[in-house]
């Protein structure tokens, strides 16, 4: 809740989450920019995360793990499990490489 230290209990704008993530990873794209020039491409594609990508790449992982769609639906609150499975289209390689920054994988 925010404004707590004025009396307001008030919950947080789904267009104020919107502009604390895109700073957070605005952010965090900085610091991979100071890491040096080879950090430049995966900076700008965090630089353009929204709340929607961490949601999509959540979802993503989460069926790359073999977590039950029908958890993943409910999670997510979608309607249905075609809605889920076409929203997160976790088979398709286009969509892996748009939601991945390219770190290794440490299983």
């Amino acid at each position: 809740m925010i404004g707590r230290d004025q009396g307001i209990d008030k919950a947080l704008s789904r267009g104020a989450l919107h502009l604390i993530l895109k700073e957070v990873f605005g952010m965090a794209a900085a610091r991979l920019r100071a890491r040096g020039p080879e950090w430049e491409a995966q900076a700008d594609v965090l630089a353009s995360a929204s709340a929607h990508w961490l949601r999509h790449t959540a979802g993503s992982h989460m069926t790359d793990r073999q977590v039950d769609l029908r958890y993943v639906r409910d999670n997510f609150g979608l309607a249905s499990i075609s809605t889920t499975s076409g929203y997160l289209h976790s088979e398709e390689d286009a969509t892996q490489a748009r939601h991945r920054i390219g770190w290794i994988n440490t299983k």
